[in-house]
């Protein structure tokens, strides 16, 4: 078929989408990025940060904070500490707090890019602006640079992790995480993929990185006790101030512990279902089983743990953005299409409450409309964490009416026995033949 230049698939309409999206997402970035930040009034994680930096580096108790009090908190440990001290060295306190902020807008642009061509995008591609402007849109976005917060990093190196991982750099991705996991232990669960893949020399050096940090940074610290007796304890504790795991919004309506323990039962469940189940895409397609897991994984840490605020949403952006691994006639590696648990509008829906928090206050419906600010992202999560374990089960069964056995085989015997494996398709395909099928896929680059 002969594609005419000026249609949605010519090169020109490509071209032109391009030039249009990019101002947008150039004043998206520079407003999240400087003007935001310098409106007065809007909570400030960095300062707490920065003192306590200043603290550790001048040998003063730094872990001295009243946690009853709503005030952004230091909860680093003393090799988060060390490890966050380079922030220091940008300067005085103004200075330091810009280029932090810049870091953490670079972090989230590299992490974005990287991401789509990851899964086939190239970057010259319009889809590119695009989803960078939507995603600077997002509360997670913008909180995480108005509150000049980690998160931007973080991310960087969710998604540094992840691919260096799929292309066997196991030292390197351990180290990366390792890194991330002393400076905030939420993406700790991420190491369920190396331990999936069986890659111990990852899980090693991911340990022992802040393990080291933190040995180094002991003797440092003027107070490294004070961080076990009234830091680690307090984070284990349900704060009910911006709070949206499932145990913060039930004991912020009075739920009885009963009723608190059901629900983390309930969602736990099909969060665990999930990550069985997807282990029957990790041999033939390994993008989007470890995309899909991490997020997951991150799902359950924001909706199970004991604090879920709404902007660590950012670390959902590998499932979300792994949606394009599924456009452009990809296969896996016994040819069946890619696939995508987040293709579909429930899921859409769960995306645009919690990343989107438009303000929902209404004066004549004052109590509704702010029981709804308060309920937003708790339900966008929980409904994200279902549509994800709904799509994998009915795929799954699909799957076995249709002949495969429980590794996702075709034309096996039985779906819970040995089965006999495929006519064609090895019942446990190499490590190194599914590096070459991931290769292959990802040169089918998305033209868009």
């Amino acid at each position: 078929m002969i594609t005419s230049p000026t249609t949605l698939d010519g090169a020109r309409t490509r071209r032109m989408a391009a030039m249009m999206l990019w101002p947008l997402a150039i004043l998206l970035i520079i407003h999240r990025a400087w003007s935001l930040p310098h409106q007065v009034g809007a909570t400030d994680d960095f300062t707490t940060v920065w003192r306590a930096l200043v603290r550790f580096g001048d040998g003063n108790p730094v872990y001295t904070a009243n946690y009853a009090h709503v005030d952004p908190h230091y909860l680093y440990s003393p090799g988060g500490s060390l490890a966050m001290q380079p922030v220091t060295w940008l300067g005085d306190y103004e200075t330091a707090r810009m280029w932090f902020i810049f870091a953490q807008a670079a972090g989230i642009i590299a992490a974005v890019v990287l991401l789509l061509k990851f899964v086939g995008v190239s970057p010259r591609s319009w889809i590119v602006p695009l989803v960078l402007s939507l995603g600077f849109l997002t509360e997670s976005v913008t909180s995480t640079l108005r509150f000049a917060n980690v998160n931007g990093t973080l991310l960087l190196a969710q998604v540094l992790f992840i691919i260096f991982l799929l292309r066997d750099r196991r030292i390197l991705a351990g180290l990366i995480l390792g890194l991330a996991i002393t400076v905030k232990p939420i993406v700790a669960p991420l190491l369920f993929l190396a331990f999936v893949r069986k890659d111990w020399s990852t899980i090693l050096t991911a340990v022992a990185v802040p393990v080291a940090f933190n040995i180094v940074a002991w003797p440092m610290a003027a107070d490294p006790m004070a961080y076990i007796e009234r830091t680690m304890p307090y984070l284990g504790e349900v704060r009910l101030h911006a709070n949206a795991s499932i145990s913060g919004e039930l004991i912020y309506f009075g739920a009885p512990d009963l009723l608190v323990k059901l629900w983390l039962i309930v969602f736990a469940v099909p969060v665990i279902l999930s990550l069985v189940l997807l282990l029957r895409w990790q041999w033939r397609d390994e993008t989007f089983w470890a995309l899909t897991t991490s997020g997951v994984l991150m799902t359950g840490v924001l909706l199970l743990g004991s604090l879920g605020q709404q902007y660590y949403s950012l670390l959902l952006f590998p499932t979300i953005i792994g949606a394009f691994h599924a456009f452009g006639g990809r296969r896996d590696a016994q040819g069946d299409p890619t696939r995508s648990v987040v293709a579909n509008w429930p899921a859409g829906l769960a995306i645009a409450l919690f990343y989107f928090s438009l303000n929902w206050f209404m004066d004549d419906y004052a109590v509704g409309s702010q029981l709804w600010i308060q309920v937003m992202a708790w339900i966008g999560w929980m409904l994200f964490c279902l549509t994800m374990f709904g799509a994998l089960l009915k795929w799954t069964i699909e799957e076995h009416g249709a002949g495969y056995d429980w590794l996702g085989r075709k034309h096996a015997a039985a779906f819970f026995g040995p089965g006999s494996g495929t006519r064609g398709t090895a019942s446990g395909v190499a490590r190194g033949e599914r590096r070459a099928t991931e290769a292959d896929t990802r040169k089918n680059r998305t033209n868009a």
